[in-house]
């Protein structure tokens, strides 16, 4: 926020209710685990130290369900958590609490490799690229057991999800390959990593890929991560059927022919 825009809401109290209380108090009891999570999270950024600590605030202002402030602190929006979930005692909501920590918890060590490996997201299509890394990352520790396969095969949530974000997703990047930076690119890049999560036409299909993958070759994440942004060519042209690889391929030569007329 700018000063002014903080300073006209800095003196308003939204006081707690019993629900945003329920929440606070099964984050506090989820919490005590979560420092045994952290070494499956952190390992593919090595050599990126992870934090030394992190802390974890609570808030109940209504900003996103659960977000990174900088590269040590991780928020909880408790009136975003009851709005969007319900009751904390909801059956699903102990986990859902560890997985939004892992999520977090990744964008904390995407800080600290964008330090070591700067990534100019001077062009929509790169601010596409980076985002659909970023959050392709964070959303596979978001996946519920819903995206798991069921003996080997894609389950219906995967398979619907992916049949709808697949041609989507180059379609959008297609959109998004010569556009020049500006206000046209806001609509093409809407629901890339927010909204809906069975929206998300950026996020979610990497986040599924690189599930699937990882369930074969451990080092698929580490190789992503080193690859940063430009690996999600790679990524989607394994996984998409294809008439939409071939697509695919075709809109990243494009790219590359109006990044060097630029």
């Amino acid at each position: 926020m700018t000063a002014d825009a903080f300073d006209s809401i800095a003196a308003l109290r939204v006081p707690l209710t019993a629900q945003h209380r329920a929440w606070e108090s099964l984050i506090r009891e989820r919490a005590d685990g979560w420092p045994a999570m952290l070494p499956g999270v952190t390992w593919p950024y090595a050599p990126v130290p992870p934090p030394a600590h992190i802390t974890v605030v609570l808030g109940n202002r209504g900003a996103e369900d659960a977000f990174t402030h900088d590269a040590v602190t991780i928020g909880f929006d408790l009136s975003a958590l009851q709005r969007a979930y319900g009751d904390a005692a909801g059956p699903e909501n102990r986990d859902r609490l560890d997985r939004f920590f892992r999520h977090e918890a990744v964008h904390l060590m995407q800080k600290g490799w964008w330090g070591r490996q700067p990534y100019a997201t001077d062009t929509p299509l790169r601010a596409a690229l980076a985002d659909m890394w970023s959050e392709g990352l964070g959303n596979r520790e978001s996946l519920s057991g819903r995206w798991t396969p069921n003996n080997g095969t894609p389950s219906a949530a995967t398979a619907r999800a992916l049949e709808v974000l697949g041609p989507r997703l180059v379609a959008r990047l297609g959109a998004l390959a010569c556009l020049a930076p500006g206000s046209a690119a806001d609509a093409l890049l809407q629901d890339l990593s927010s909204g809906p999560f069975t929206e998300k036409w950026g996020a979610l299909p990497v986040a599924l890929w690189l599930a699937d993958d990882a369930r074969a070759d451990s080092t698929i994440v580490p190789r992503f991560v080193a690859e940063g942004p430009e690996g999600v060519w790679s990524l989607a042209r394994r996984h998409l059927p294809p008439p939409l690889a071939a697509a695919l391929s075709e809109v990243e030569r494009a790219a590359a022919r109006c990044a060097r007329a630029r």
